[in-house]
């Protein structure tokens, strides 16, 4: 029992390790994505930001959080009325429930709210 214990919080503990190096070491599309925003005058919400928006919306205790990605969303495209669309896509799992969120890099507004159980 104390091994099952042991191998389920090294799994936690690389997954949150894996989720906190995404924050810290952007890829290329996310460094792009940033860079065009700063040019076009958007000040980006940071990935903290948008991860506590997502567990605030999706509520409770037990929410794990699986990825997060900053992508220039083209399905907003009409919204912006540009070619750009900066959106937090965040992918979180609660109970037997997994979440497919999308908050607006920009305002932190949920645009997207997806339950899949």
């Amino acid at each position: 029992m104390k091994k099952i214990i042991c191998v389920i919080l090294a799994v936690l503990a690389l997954s949150g390790t894996a989720f906190a190096h995404s924050m810290n070491y952007p890829d290329r599309e996310e460094q792009f994505i940033r860079e065009e925003a700063s040019k076009r005058g958007m000040k980006l919400i940071s990935p903290e930001e948008a991860v506590r928006i997502a567990k605030e919306r999706i509520g409770g205790q037990n929410v794990r959080i699986k990825d997060v990605d900053l992508e220039d969303e083209d399905d907003y495209y009409y919204m912006a009325g540009t070619n750009f669309y900066p959106v937090w896509s965040i992918e979180a799992v609660s109970g037997r429930d997994e979440y497919d969120i999308h908050v607006d890099a920009v305002t932190g507004k949920i645009l997207k709210f997806k339950i899949d159980d």
